[in-house]
């Protein structure tokens, strides 16, 4: 499912996805969206090591990164993140 935001960025990000943006508007958008996953996979990398580290249970991260228990398998699954 797409969702559509609109985010308040500070000028070097703001120029960094629009650069080259009036030739081809789609770009900006395929480059932020682009950020905004790696950012979230950084985070899942982050909380995974978390959990690695007995800091945290399966259940409060997947509630941490927004998905369900049995999601969180899938994503760890996909990015290749053991489940100890």
């Amino acid at each position: 499912m797409l969702k559509t935001v609109t985010l308040e960025l500070d000028e070097n990000l703001g120029r960094y996805l629009s650069r080259g943006s009036v030739a081809r508007p789609q770009r900006a958008a395929r480059l932020g969206t682009e950020l905004l996953a790696k950012g979230y996979h950084q985070v899942v990398r982050d909380l995974h090591r978390r959990y690695l580290n007995g800091e945290l249970t399966l259940r409060q991260m997947a509630k941490e990164v927004g998905l369900e228990y049995r999601q969180l398998y899938g994503l760890l699954e996909e990015m290749r993140l053991p489940v100890a």
